[in-house]
Parts: structure tokens; sequence; C-alpha cells
């Protein structure tokens, strides 16, 4: 059957169409895939500046503090060395840098960007003001729950955590409660864990890897800006880690203590991984559980005595002293008559972080963590 001149029109317009529609198609994949390379070389140029901005920001303090005497006794070694005191301002500088980086390209929204760097701020203010002036514990605690307040009122979390068994829990009234615990218990939490050289890094550091595992086996929130801040607060703990620890070019101080503890609730409040966090943070909780119990009550450290001692050949033993606090050092060392050296001790605690946050994440997979 032949078909008109009209019919023969109709179906080359027809096909020209579907040409045109499928070349379409075609652009606009491509230029997804272009935007989506694009914007992951962006993230790749925001990691590699923190990293850069951390470490240079290290070896300068390193410099500096050693130039002005800003130098602090390493106890636990037996030539009792002379060590920078205060890391504090390289981890801040690499977190704000990263963070600012973050905003200033679009890859993090302003709300989101302005309540991370100001609850930095507010950590590192709070942290150099301990270093200071030796601020009382009730004080440490008080002003712990004020970087919880830029996320609060600028209302950059979700109130809806997820729970096994449950999913995503709504909790409106209670969670800004349980935020600004969890500001002043995990920055107060690290300040107490931070007793040996690199213990306090290797942990938050630890419990933010394995949450960027989370999310990448999940594929939840792949793209989004938490994730990306996620990703830039570890390279800078990664960056800054090799600085402290053992053999300990610099401490952290309590500003490094309070900045590193505060982006903890800052991640898992934007990530939404409540639940991991807080099963992950096991030898933190441990720590500063046996610590209180034993001490009765929140004490200054310089009134409490030590809970471990060296010896001559250098060896850490657990105190004898029946008055001496409960740590997770002290139960550690308990489990040696010999003693431990530093460099076992440390690597007892760095496994027990990584073996925590590593156990953590498995639960958390395996329970069905959304994607």
């Amino acid at each position: 059957m032949s078909l008109n001149v009209e019919e023969l029109k109709h179906l080359r317009r027809g096909s020209f169409y579907i040409h045109s529609l499928r070349a379409k198609n075609t652009f606009l994949r491509a230029q997804s895939l272009v935007r989506l390379v694009l914007w992951r070389l962006l993230w790749l140029v925001v990691v590699l500046v923190t990293i850069s901005v951390t470490i240079a920001s290290a070896l300068l303090s390193i410099r500096l503090e050693k130039r002005l005497s800003v130098l602090c006794v390493d106890v636990h070694k037996v030539t009792k060395p002379r060590v920078p005191c205060n890391g504090g301002f390289a981890v801040f500088s690499g977190l704000v840098t990263g963070t600012l980086l973050a905003l200033l390209t679009g890859c993090v929204r302003a709300e989101v960007g302005e309540a991370v760097l100001l609850s930095l701020a507010i950590a590192f203010c709070t942290g150099l003001t301990d270093d200071l002036v030796d601020l009382k514990s009730r004080w440490k605690i008080l002003l712990g729950v004020l970087p919880a307040l830029p996320t609060l009122l600028l209302q950059v979390y979700t109130p809806r955590p997820w729970i096994p068994f449950a999913g995503f829990v709504r909790i409106s009234r209670l969670y800004p409660l349980l935020l600004l615990a969890a500001f002043t218990v995990y920055q107060n939490g690290a300040n107490m864990i931070d007793t040996h050289n690199g213990v306090l890094p290797v942990f938050t550091l630890s419990l933010h890897a394995f949450a960027l595992v989370v999310k990448i086996l999940t594929g939840s929130g792949i793209g989004e800006e938490s994730t990306l801040l996620l990703l830039t607060f570890t390279a800078a703990l990664l960056a800054y880690t090799p600085f402290n620890a053992y053999p300990a070019r610099i401490f952290n101080g309590n500003t490094g203590a309070f900045v590193i503890g505060a982006t903890v609730p800052l991640m898992l409040a934007l990530n939404r991984l409540e639940f991991y966090y807080v099963l992950a943070s096991a030898p933190m909780y441990v720590n500063g559980f046996y610590y209180l119990a034993s001490v009765k009550g929140f004490l200054q450290k310089e009134s409490v005595k030590r809970p471990t001692y060296v010896d001559e050949k250098g060896c850490i033993h657990a105190s004898r002293d029946p008055l001496a606090p409960i740590t997770l050092v002290r139960l550690v060392t308990r489990s040696s008559n010999t003693g431990f050296s530093e460099k076992e001790l440390v690597i007892v605690l760095y496994t027990l972080s990584v073996l925590s946050s590593a156990l953590a994440s498995a639960i958390v997979l395996l329970l069905g963590y959304p994607s």
C-alpha cells in the first residue's frame, strides 16, 4: 500500500522529532555528567586545600611555639622532652578553611556553612580560654553547650534521628536538648580522653572515617553538603594526626580538644548518623563514666591523683593508689604486670578506637540504615 505525499511528510517530521529528542537527551546526559565531574573536582580542591592548610598551620605552630618557648613536658617519657603545647590552631585553621571554601564555592548552603563556622569558632574560643586561665569544671560544662547554638538557631538539623527497628523517629522538642548535651559531652569527653600521644585525633578520625564508609556503602546523601563537610573534616584530622601521634611533635591543648570534640556533634547532626556516633564513641563513654564514678563528681584534674605512673624504664603502670581515678588507660594497664611502654599503650588505644568505629559501622549497616 503506497503512502500519499502528506503522510510521507508527516512520517519525516515524526522521525526528525524523534532524532531531535534523542539528541537533546544525549546532550542533557553529557551536560549532567560534565557538571558531576566538575562538582567532584571542586570537592577534591576543597579537600586538598584543607589538607595543605592543616599541615602548613601545624608546622607553623610548632615553629612559633618553640621560638616563643610555649612548651609542655611530655610526662610519659623517661627523658621528659618539652613539646609545643597547642595544636588547636592547626586543626581549627584546616577545618575553617575547608568549610569556608565549600561555602564560597556554593558546595554548602549559607546557613549550614555559617552554623559550622560559628560552632568551630566558639569551641576554639572556649578551649583557648581554658588554656589561658584554666577554667573550672562547671564552666567547661556550661560553655560546652555554646557551640550548639548556631546549629539550633539556624535550624540546620533534622529532629528525626534514625533508631534501629523504629526508623526515623520525630522528637522535635527533645532533639535540641539532646544536641546541647551532645556538644558539651563530646567537647569535655574529648578533653578527658586526650591523655597520650595521638589518642584523641585517632579516636575522632576513626569516628568520621567510618561514618563516611556508612554514607558511601548505603549511598545515603552522596553528593550532599553534609557528606562534603564530613569528608573535609576527615581530611583535616588525617592531615593533623601525624603531628600529634606517638611520638608527638605537638600537643592538642584544650583548644585542640574542644575544637576536635565539637566536630562530632556537628557531623552526627548534619549527617543524621546519631546512632552510629553514639555507638562508636564507646571508649570515650567508658573513660568518662569510670572517671566520674571514681572521683565522685567534676573535679579539677590538678586536684585528682594520677591514674598511672611511669617507672625508671619508661613503662607505664596502673596506679596502686585506691584514691586514683579509674580511666580507660588505667583499665588497660591493669591487664599487664610488667606495664606497657608508651608506644605499646598508644597502639592498644588506637586499636580500640578503630575497632569501636568499625564495629559500630558494621552494626549500623547490618541493622539496615536506610539509603
